[in-house]
């Protein structure tokens, strides 16, 4: 009995180098793009770890990608600008978020703050939106015969296509303010199956009214 626990124990200590090595060495794929209203100028970084990075620069209106970079210690991304010591930005990713990652980047201070969707085509297929609620108050939107879409600030959720094939579909989206709904804007939107669309609500800075800030992807 003590044997079988000794070799239990030996083995147990053999793998462990093992393990740790393929943690170390475990890689992250990803694609980018942003958000930013003043529309500055795009920020380029370095990312990966500090002996091997690719250079990536983050787009406003299309989606750059994908990138394959290793994670370190296995969970950690890491982005790099100017000639810091420590990388500016650290993102935790985990086992789900390895793949079918896409980052938005929105500008907060001197540096951005990161919002990560997964985006696997059977969550968001073709057709689809994923949208993400930049204003201050939760908003509704009413597609077609879908059901509403409720998001509270920061938070995000997908506007499925039409059921029927339709290539539009009626649009009303509302906001609520002193805990009352108000309807912001109606529109009418297209849907081709051939891409997928993400969309930021803000409100402008100009007039206050709501817009939209898109980017699209072919699948």
């Amino acid at each position: 009995m003590k044997f079988c626990l000794i070799l239990t124990l030996l083995a147990s200590v053999t793998l462990a180098p093992t393990i740790l090595a393929q943690e170390k060495n475990l890689e992250v794929e990803f694609r980018v793009t942003r958000f930013d209203p003043a529309d500055g100028e795009p920020p380029t970084f370095e990312v990966g770890s500090a002996t091997k990075r690719v250079d990536v620069e983050i787009p406003l209106t299309s989606i750059a990608g994908p990138f394959k970079v290793r994670l370190r210690d296995g969970r950690f991304l890491d982005f790099w600008r100017g000639d810091g010591e420590t990388p500016e930005i650290v993102l935790t990713i985990t086992e789900a978020e390895r793949k079918d990652l896409l980052l938005f980047f929105v500008p907060s201070g001197e540096s951005f703050k990161v919002i990560k969707v997964r985006t696997p085509a059977n969550a968001i297929g073709g057709g689809d939106r994923y949208l993400i609620n930049a204003c201050n108050s939760q908003i509704a939107i009413k597609a077609g015969k879908n059901e509403s879409l409720y998001l509270d600030p920061g938070k995000g959720g997908v506007v499925r296509a039409p059921s029927d094939g339709a290539a539009t579909m009626p649009v009303l989206v509302s906001i609520k303010a002193a805990e009352k709904w108000k309807l912001a804007t109606t529109e009418t939107w297209y849907f081709d199956a051939r891409f997928r669309k993400f969309l930021f609500a803000y409100p402008c800075p100009r007039t206050g009214q709501l817009c939209f800030h898109a980017v699209r992807e072919r699948l």
